[in-house]
């Protein structure tokens, strides 16, 4: 219930996030992909490190800084996305940065998206998009159940998409995963 409140009022789960058992070992296979879309040699920033899962599953070539709400062992960036002002990265800095299934938890998607535009051109994204073809009930039940793992907004992959093209940004890849798409996202100036 305390998620669901937490959720309704835009709140961060510092408690829920610091607990490891919140982290659950079953998203492990969707890091994993993620990893294997990462090009070699990139510089990435993981939001959401958790279990820093993909740090392991990184080519070799590449660097990795995670980063979450609270510390997750050395070099962590602790930052929380749903805090204004947003932190600064630094200019190229980054070549990727790693969102999985942090999207679901933010209030201001479109501001971050902007945010990141600003400092990197390449996002690999997790999101467990809204029904489009829901009808009115199944609508209201699914926007219960989404606040029910405490998530704070509802998009449609298309929504989705729009906002990280109003960033800047061009879909170069989608893909299921279980129940979430997983995509890749870059600048237009990037390949």
């Amino acid at each position: 219930m305390l998620r669901v409140l937490g959720a309704f009022r835009q709140k961060t789960d510092y408690r829920r996030w610091s607990r490891p058992r919140n982290i659950y070992e079953s998203w492990a296979t969707r890091t994993q992909r993620a990893a294997e879309l990462i090009p070699a040699g990139s510089r990435v920033i993981e939001f959401g490190a958790g279990k820093r899962v993909l740090e392991r599953e990184l080519d070799s070539s590449c660097t990795y800084v995670p980063s979450d709400l609270v510390d997750r062992g050395p070099g962590t960036f602790v930052a929380d996305l749903n805090e204004r002002p947003l932190p600064e990265l630094g200019t190229d800095t980054y070549d990727v940065a790693v969102f999985m299934g942090v999207l679901e938890y933010l209030r201001d998607v479109p501001g971050v998206i902007s945010w990141l535009a600003r400092q990197v051109p390449m996002c690999v994204v997790s999101y467990a998009c809204a029904d489009t073809d829901a009808g009115a009930v199944d609508s209201v039940r699914s926007k219960f159940e989404r606040l029910h793992h405490g998530w704070m907004n509802n998009f449609t992959e298309d929504q989705l998409c729009q906002m990280f093209r109003d960033g800047g940004y061009v879909m170069r890849h989608v893909e299921a995963w279980e129940n979430q798409r997983l995509f890749v996202f870059s600048l237009e100036t990037f390949e």
